[in-house]
């Protein structure tokens, strides 16, 4: 009788610790998709060094990406932002790549690190300030951005090899006449 009521344990104890309890971003995460944990680590990094809260995987985030990144593929007209009103409630960071000799391995991280690398450029000042102007630092700041919480990022490659790198973000950053952190 012991037996069967440990055996019944154990089966309730396994199916119970099997069960989905993920948080958002953990499925993307956990599936050794080693780019998207770069491109965090990127992100957080950034983050850590100004001082705000790390951010979150969000698959949603990713899915709303990667389906843009698929259109800037098929259009393959170089990088042109979405409108507001398509992905309300997103800020948003383009990159791309293209290498004739070798696959691209790891593009998210590497959009991810090109900018990080706006840091050089940027002067501490509020969004629009005249210390900044005519610098390209929008996509540093978006991922510094301290009310920003969560980031899913997606790639599509083109016909002709190019690779399109989406971040999306939110809550957004990057108004004018706010600081980022």
């Amino acid at each position: 009788m012991f037996k069967i009521y440990n055996l019944i344990f154990s089966i309730i104890f396994i199916f119970s610790c099997s069960k989905d309890e993920k948080s958002p971003g953990e499925d993307l995460l956990s599936q050794d998709n080693e780019d998207a944990v770069l491109a965090l680590k990127v992100h957080n990094d950034a983050r850590k060094e100004v001082g705000v809260e790390i951010l979150e995987w969000s698959n949603e985030l990713s899915k709303d990406a990667k389906a843009y990144a698929e259109i800037l593929a098929k259009n393959n007209n170089g990088l042109i932002h979405s409108k507001n009103i398509e992905r309300e409630g997103q800020g948003e960071n383009l990159y791309y790549a293209w290498n004739s000799s070798e696959k691209i391995e790891n593009p998210l991280n590497d959009g991810s690190v090109a900018w990080y690398n706006e840091i050089k450029d940027y002067e501490y000042a509020e969004i629009g300030s005249s210390l900044n102007e005519g610098k390209v630092i929008g996509h540093y700041t978006q991922m510094v951005w301290n009310s920003t919480k969560y980031l899913g990022m997606g790639s599509a490659i083109s016909s002709d090899g190019k690779v399109y790198v989406v971040a999306r973000y939110n809550p957004p950053g990057n108004y004018i006449g706010q600081f980022p952190y």
